[in-house]
């Protein structure tokens, strides 16, 4: 059974942009180091994505209508949430600095600099809209995750409650795009199914793809070792469980089991 689409019309007429001139800065600028790190981390994930956009659009997802007019509005709040997060670093003088590549994400950033786009491409085709599916679940995934980190650095920081709960809103609303969208097509085709079974599994966490699991490790992992952030990821990976074809998956615990340091 289908559920409820998500309204992208309203959406795009409203997008929810965070303009780093609309907050007091003065009020943010004395953060400790371990929060520090924790936004860069965050800087590094918002800033990069361009890089999911390409991923997308170069698959038969480009001609998603809803998918396309989403995306839009969508890079537009990301590009200004990117700025905001760059602004704050910046009234604590922390520098802005992407994390070195390992010399497995030099390989792979050159693979998807110079091959990726034709290759993917090519064989997503193959595959035809029902990798779309695998897309908007993935989406969800990355939007969940982030969204957690966001909401616990702001109980954590007091200095950032407010603008955390508000980023936190922000990625709610990209959530309820991507929950349906993928419900739906799920739903629709066994072989929808099948892709985004192999899309979770091979799913890792934000911003790992290139620098490793040390970045993320350094800023996130701590999150996740009281007994109330490990409820949030199970219900997270709950969440996933429920959409069809995905029953017993457990993406979420599996990524950070990635990020622990005795796992490399």
């Amino acid at each position: 059974m289908s559920v409820p689409a998500f309204d992208v019309c309203a959406y795009m007429r409203d997008p929810y942009v965070l303009y780093p001139a609309d907050l007091d800065m003065g009020t943010m600028s004395s953060l400790s180091e371990p929060t520090l790190e924790t936004l860069s981390y965050l800087w590094t994930v918002e800033s990069n994505a361009l890089d999911r956009m390409r991923d997308l659009l170069v698959t038969p997802t480009h001609a998603e209508s809803r998918v396309t007019a989403f995306l839009s509005t969508w890079a537009h709040e990301q590009h200004w949430l990117g700025a905001t997060l760059q602004a704050l670093l910046s009234t604590n003088v922390r520098p802005l600095q992407e994390p070195d590549d390992t010399q497995l994400g030099r390989i792979r950033r050159a693979w998807d600099d110079r091959y990726r786009p034709t290759v993917a491409a090519i064989g997503t085709n193959l595959l035809n809209a029902d990798i779309t599916g695998a897309h908007m679940v993935t989406g969800w995934l990355d939007t969940a995750v982030v969204a957690t980190v966001y909401r616990r650095l702001g109980r954590m920081e007091p200095a950032l409650e407010d603008l955390m709960c508000t980023v936190g809103c922000l990625k709610d609303r990209h959530m309820a795009f991507y929950a349906p969208e993928a419900h739906n097509r799920l739903a629709d085709a066994a072989s929808a199914r099948r892709i985004a079974r192999v899309a979770v599994r091979r799913w890792r966490f934000p911003g790992t793809r290139y620098a490793g699991p040390a970045p993320a490790r350094a800023a996130v992992a701590g999150f996740f070792a009281d007994p109330g952030p490990r409820g949030a990821v199970a219900e997270l990976d709950r969440t996933v469980a429920m959409f069809p074809g995905l029953t017993g998956a457990r993406p979420v615990r599996t990524a950070l089991g990635h990020l622990a340091p005795d796992a490399n």
